[in-house]
């Protein structure tokens, strides 16, 4: 193993960790230096993330916590100390994370990053108010036009009170308004809807916002002697004062208000009235822009169907919100997935009519012609193209490259160039930042739920972009996960920039590009869990090439043959029906094409596999428009291994997947009557049984979750436990034997092996529970053995293990060799979910996934099965190269059974194993949504339009 004293550095100059014993480190001592591009690697479940975030960011962050007061210490989670006998030299650290749970429903790219802050700013002081409905600009009016609106609301609403509005969306008791008010004569005020006397004192909230008027008077209508509830309205014995002439009480509600009125009928009808904001044509009267117009969590923003949301879902009337109404919504939002519609009145972009009318007079700046091309507002299509005024939804239905794009060119004269001075470079950096990482593509309005790890990783690396720190520690977790190789030169880029300022980098990562940019490599292992945790080697790229016993200078070493298998499935295809675009050009020897219409590769290698398969069947897939797609008619080879290359995410999961479950449902109900929008779109889905998608959702990160539960079987072990003679004859239940019942686990640590013990200004402590000495089971339940083990011991077997005691119970055993099929045989069976690395997490819910629905075949990979459909996003996520290969010959002999697997995937390495590549593009949002290429990897190679086959290229060696 590598000696951490081999590798010298000033004390300085680096980190140097001594005896570390978190999760599976074994003792470990390393020494990393500082102001340099560390990564670390090694095989999936071998100790980075622990070494890289529960050692060295968890230190880093604890220290600093250490120096704050007693006092501030107890508004913060205390961090526990790692188990390790000496850090030093560790900086400050910022840890940039995949994390799981990234966001409300209201949560967005633009938010995130603050650009929709500014955005909405830009807005609220240089946006034009336009009318809803008559969609021309508003323009100043006259008091006397204002009296005469007015007298026409007179005589269909009836008596009007006046109101000044003083106070808007402002904290405070505003006690001093009301006071005031009594000194001028004023008897009554109106704070948030409620009419208060000016008698007496005023005490609002003092940190909620509130919405204060004065009451100025009545205007009432006359000739009418019928009573009104306004007409001699008495507060404190002083009747409001309504002698004055209707145009003096408009004239003083409009100076209180400075230019703007509210009048309210007996109806409770409150309407505006501006003598600077008024629609020339319908009359209607708007209020002083403000930010909150355009905030998706005010209701002065918000859509009032969805508040916010953009979408609507299903939520009690009965709820009582009070005041946490937000997080309620929230809650209720986050349980309706899969159940949740698009808002009708806003069409999904989250405001009201108001504050989507407001316009940016951007001249010939504008040139966000594709994002107006996208309008909802199809009557108002001319309207955008000739005048070139974005709206706030032009922004949001706009990519980050088409919206740099537009402010860096946009420039404002005068006096609105002094208001915008400073709000516009804040926008364009945010937008360069996003760009540098790779995310130009994402529209601004997207959700941040729907974001990858990697993406939502990425946003918050361009959020430190704009920090301009130095000195710091930055602590990434696979920052290239789901990065198009094409973008992985601009994500390395900005992690060179963010060095170049005098700042560490730590970067736990599988990626062979980064490795080579790297300036430092630790290679961890040599193996996984138990038989991981130790320093392989250290070094720089060189020495780790040069290094016997590191697995990853192994794989960087190799020589790679794609396929790995030799050769590649056969995929028929007609002539007419390849679809080749010129860009395409033939190499010097001619492609030959046999009788069965079977393609020959141009790299050497014959296509078929040795058999013929003349019965291929085809999945097709018409009209795909979801986004930026192009209408398009996509075929998918069923019993082949398929991958989805760029365009992957909206293809595959929002078009593909929905109208092959909505076929296969109306099939099994054997509905009759005319098919849906969903049904009509997909043919050929005849041969398949179901489809099953294994997506990025987390595994359980709770103690009572295990890989044994986690994946199903551990419910037939327990069914084991309760037939043996002991148990019956006691009458122990399948129930007993679950550390989640109160039946059988040990009461004192109530199934978790561990009790939680509170300090005082220090991180709560946890020791092992004496009375089940940390085996989780009352001594009762622990006295049932089967095969000479309890459950207790059962559960310390690992993968490997439990293999072999389990041998003859097919059900258990069949999901344990996919455990180990996938490399997963060191796995403790009781493991606790939040021990796991990224990638053990991911394989686990893999074989999970593609266990369902199959409980009652005895082999997954059996041919004579009824065949399905897997289709997996990204599933090389956390794996290493070695990890990869693994990955790939599981699915290989999943469609040597039958089987059809579709991937959604970046990564070359399993790119170049696929048997049909389709790559949409040639680049993202609006310029891409089209089909580059559909065929072997090999096609995808030679097309110079794609991207993905320019880097393909590299891998086959060409």
């Amino acid at each position: 193993m590598f000696d951490a004293n081999e590798v010298s550095f000033q004390r300085g100059d680096a980190i140097h960790i001594h005896g570390a014993r978190e999760h599976n480190l074994k003792n470990l001592s390393a020494v990393i230096p500082r102001g340099k591009f560390v990564v670390v690697t090694g095989v999936s479940g071998s100790g980075k993330s622990t070494l890289a975030f529960d050692l060295i960011f968890a230190e880093g962050q604890r220290r600093f916590l250490d120096s704050m007061s007693a006092y501030a210490r107890r508004f913060v989670e205390q961090m526990s100390r790692p188990d390790v006998d000496l850090i030093t030299g560790i900086p400050p650290t910022v840890s940039i994370e995949q994390r799981n749970s990234r966001g409300g429903g209201k949560s967005t790219v633009a938010t995130v990053t603050e650009i929709y802050h500014f955005l909405r700013l830009l807005f609220a002081r240089l946006g034009t108010q336009y009318c809803p409905a008559c969609r021309i600009p508003v323009e100043a009016q006259t008091r006397d036009q204002v009296g005469r609106r007015l007298q026409k609301e007179l005589k269909r609403r009836g008596d009007l009170l006046l109101l000044a509005p003083v106070v808007k969306n402002r904290k405070g008791f505003h006690t001093d308004v009301a006071e005031w008010a009594a000194q001028h004569g004023y008897a009554e005020v109106r704070a948030d809807g409620k009419m208060y006397s000016t008698n007496e004192r005023l005490r609002l909230d003092r940190f909620r916002e509130h919405n204060v008027e004065i009451v100025v008077g009545v205007v009432v209508v006359k000739n009418v002697a019928q009573a009104s509830p306004l007409r001699g309205r008495k507060t404190g014995g002083t009747p409001v004062p309504h002698l004055k002439t209707r145009q003096q009480l408009i004239d003083e509600a409009l100076e209180l208000g400075h230019g703007t009125l509210f009048a309210l009928d007996n109806h409770g009808e409150l309407t505006v009235h501006s003598t600077e904001r008024s629609c020339p044509k319908c009359g209607r009267s708007f209020e002083l822009l403000d930010p909150k117009n355009f905030s998706y969590n005010s209701s002065q923003g918000w859509c009032p169907r969805c508040r916010g949301f953009g979408e609507l879902f299903y939520l009690p009337e009965d709820v009582e919100r009070g005041a946490r109404a937000d997080a309620i919504e929230e809650s209720w939002w986050s349980w309706q997935e899969g159940e949740r519609e698009l808002c009708p009145e806003c069409e999904g972009m989250r405001l009201n009519p108001i504050a989507r009318a407001v316009r940016l007079n951007a001249g010939q700046a504008s040139r966000l012609s594709s994002a107006f091309m996208r309008s909802s507002d199809r009557r108002n299509k001319a309207k955008d193209r000739r005048d070139a005024c974005p709206t706030i939804d032009t922004f949001n239905r706009a990519s980050v490259r088409e919206t740099f794009d537009f402010f860096r060119r946009l420039k404002f004269k005068g006096h609105q160039a002094q208001i915008a001075r400073d709000i516009l470079p804040e926008i364009r950096e945010r937008l360069r930042f996003l760009r540098e990482v790779g995310l130009g593509y994402l529209q601004l309005g997207r959700g941040v739920p729907t974001l990858s790890g990697g993406e939502a990783q990425r946003i918050h690396l361009a959020a430190q972009l704009g920090s301009n720190l130095s000195g710091v520690l930055y602590v990434l977790d696979e920052p290239t996960i789901g990065l198009h190789a094409r973008d992985n030169e601009m994500l390395l880029a900005t992690l060179a920039v963010l060095k170049s300022r005098g700042n560490s980098l730590v970067v736990v990562e599988h990626d062979e590009a980064t490795m080579r940019h790297a300036d430092f490599i630790i290679d961890l292992g040599p193996g996984a869990g138990v038989r991981g945790g130790q320093v392989v080697a250290a070094g720089t790229l060189e020495e780790l090439l040069r290094h016997d016993d590191s697995i990853t200078g192994r794989c960087l070493r190799a020589e790679k043959k794609s396929p790995s298998r030799g050769l590649r499935r056969p995929v028929s295809i007609a002539k007419s029906e390849i679809r080749k675009p010129k860009e395409i050009r033939s190499p010097k020897s001619e492609k030959h094409t046999d009788a069965a219409g079977l393609r020959e590769s141009d790299w050497g290698l014959p296509s078929e596999l040795g058999i013929r398969n003349s019965d291929l069947k085809w999945l097709t897939l018409h009209n795909a428009a979801a986004n930026n797609l192009k209408n398009l008619t996509v075929r998918f080879p069923l019993n082949r291994l398929v991958v989805s290359g760029s365009g992957k995410s909206t293809l595959v999961r929002e078009c593909l997947l929905p109208a092959l479950e909505a076929a296969l449902k109306r099939r099994r109900s054997s509905r009759s009557g005319p098919f849906t929008n969903h049904e009509s779109r997909i043919k050929g889905y005849e041969s398949l049984k179901a489809v099953y998608e294994v997506d990025q959702s987390p595994i359980g990160r709770t103690p009572r979750s295990t890989p044994a539960t986690y994946v199903g079987f551990f419910d037939e072990i327990r069914n084991l436990f309760a037939q043996v003679p002991e148990a019956r004859l006691r009458g122990y239940t399948a129930s007993r034997f679950s550390f989640n019942s109160a039946q059988g686990r040990c009461p004192d640590c109530e199934g978790a092996g561990t009790i939680k013990l509170e300090m005082n200004f220090l991180p709560p402590a946890y020791v092992r529970c004496e009375t089940c000495n940390a085996m989780r089971f009352s001594r009762e339940t622990l006295d049932i053995e089967l095969g000479g083990k309890n459950i207790a011991q059962v559960l310390e077997l690992s993968v490997a293990e439990a293999i072999g005691f389990f041998n003859v119970f097919p059900r258990i055993r069949r999901p344990l060799e996919a455990l180990r099929d996938t490399g997963l045989d060191y796995l403790k069976l009781g493991q606790t979910s939040p021990t796991l690395s990224g990638g053990e997490a991911q394989r686990v819910k893999l074989v999970t996934h593609l266990l369902s629905g199959l409980k009652e075949q005895l082999d997954l990979f059996d041919r004579k099965q009824k065949q399905n459909l897997f289709i997996l996003e990204e599933p090389t996520i956390g794996l290493h190269m070695a990890d990869v290969q693994r990955l790939v010959e599981v699915l290989q002999r999943l469609v040597d059974a039958g089987h059809s697997v579709i991937v959604i995937e970046h990564n070359l390495d399993l790119i170049a194993e696929a048997d049909w590549v389709i790559d949409l593009g040639p680049e993202g949002g609006d310029a891409g949504g089209q089909i580059v290429v559909e065929g072997t990897p090999e096609d995808a190679a030679r097309n110079k339009r794609s991207h993905t086959g320019r880097f393909l290229i590299n891998v086959f060696g060409a």
